[in-house]
């Protein structure tokens, strides 16, 4: 959701939780009218990142502590802040049926959202009662997350925060031509593959989007890539491009539409030969699954007997297409795709690094030979470190995996805030693509 401005703050509160503010919570459950959404201007956009937080967890509530500068507590229909924390003072945020409170000693203030704003850009830390903590940027929205009993926690992150703790989280190889390849394809991602969650926020912090773990897991490398390349995009013939990226090719990425099944062709996203990738860790790869597990997890996911399965269709360059499976009374096909996020999910233990592999029976175990980490479409992030190594700088890195693009500056982009499609829709048993395995 876009929020209203709120960088500045506002004055204090009269007291930590004064009479009034106590009041205000018990009232806000007939009080307190859905606030208007004003959409970003095309400036601001192009400044901020709305990211889901812990997205992955029913987070049922969570502390939060501000550390160099003050943070306010705000209604989403503005005002003076209800609450203003001091650093290192904490609040305890939650949800209490579908209004969400802010906690600090014995006296609670209820409310259908929150917004907090620290001073400046200050950090501050969210702590799960796990006790497992992050440190973000920016500001928070907290409502009651929908369909279950969780919290909804949306970071809207400086750009530049977001891209550093990305190439941090996603690339983390030690070069510096690869990872700034890696900030110009993460800001091009992250501004120009949004939207895809019903105007809530533009993305989730795990793999789904991007990774991103906040400040605290930023690298000082990371930092002065994403400084060094700041408001560098990548495009196609002046548009943004779906600036998708995987780990390790295998010896040949891929074409966007033989791995995501009805998409259409990409001239920038042209599988090729990668003689990059022979340095990869991932080159080549074996793995051992035990057949009863594997036979399992297929039955499960079917709803019927499987005894075993075939290898199908492969795409022109070697990547599995389709996996056929043995049923009781017939046979069905699913997507390579689909097949190796079951073993992925539902094996414990098992790893398929990608869908370019032969397979056979030894026993009680299946054994996969493998090529490749990942969906093989873009920048390749083991063949980017080895061209870093090699003298490579980031525009040919980013020149070699992406055909026929330029890098431009989003102020020489005229079709913002533009926002690049996703592949279509698989079919229902497929998984859905992401960018970074």
């Amino acid at each position: 959701m876009h929020w209203p401005e709120f960088h500045r703050i506002l004055r204090p509160a009269a007291g930590p939780f004064s009479p009034w503010t106590v009041l205000l919570g018990l009232l806000l459950l007939g009080l307190c009218a859905p606030h208007t959404v004003l959409a970003q201007s095309t400036s601001d956009s192009t400044d901020w990142v709305q990211v889901r937080l812990h997205h992955e967890a029913d987070v049922e509530s969570i502390r939060l502590t501000p550390e160099q500068g003050p943070l306010s507590v705000l209604l989403p229909s503005g005002g003076a802040p209800i609450l203003r924390l001091e650093p290192n003072e904490t609040v305890t945020l939650g949800r209490r049926q579908s209004d969400v409170y802010a906690r600090r000693g014995g006296a609670r203030l209820y409310a259908r959202s929150f917004r907090l704003a620290a001073a400046d850009e200050q950090p501050w830390t969210l702590t799960l009662p796990s006790e497992s903590t992050r440190t973000y940027t920016g500001h928070l929205r907290l409502r009651p997350a929908e369909g279950d009993t969780g919290l909804q926690l949306v970071n809207r992150v400086p750009l530049q925060d977001y891209v550093a703790s990305v190439v941090a989280a996603e690339y983390g190889l030690d070069d510096q031509a690869g990872t700034r390849a890696m900030a110009v394809v993460a800001r091009t991602y992250a501004l120009f593959s949004t939207k895809h969650y019903d105007g809530d926020y533009d993305h989730v912090d795990g793999t789904a989007s991007q990774v991103y773990r906040g400040t605290n897991a930023i690298t000082e490398e990371a930092r002065r890539a994403a400084r060094e390349t700041a408001g560098q995009i990548l495009t196609y013939n002046g548009e943004p491009i779906q600036a998708v990226y995987f780990s390790s090719s295998g010896g040949h990425t891929a074409n966007n539409e033989d791995v995501w099944t009805g998409s259409t062709s990409l001239p920038y996203l042209r599988g090729k030969e990668d003689p990059y990738d022979e340095a990869s860790p991932k080159h080549r790869w074996t793995t051992r699954i035990d057949r009863g597990a594997l036979l399992q997890a297929l039955s499960l996911h079917q709803g019927a007997s499987v005894n075993g399965f075939l290898l199908g269709d492969r795409t022109p360059h070697g990547r599995l297409a389709t996996v056929e499976l043995l049923r009781s009374n017939d046979e069905t096909e699913i997507e390579a795709s689909t097949f190796r996020s079951i073993v992925n999910t539902r094996v414990d233990g098992a790893t398929l690094k990608s869908t370019w592999f032969d397979a056979r029976r030894e026993g009680s175990e299946y054994v996969f030979e493998g090529r490749g980490h990942g969906h093989g479409v873009g920048l390749n992030q083991w063949g980017a470190h080895a061209m870093a190594e090699a003298g490579k700088d980031y525009r040919d890195i980013l020149s070699f995996y992406y055909s026929g693009v330029q890098i431009r500056h989003l102020d020489e982009t005229s079709s913002l805030p533009a926002v690049a499609q996703e592949p279509s829709t698989a079919p229902p048993d497929s998984t859905t693509p992401r960018i970074g395995w």
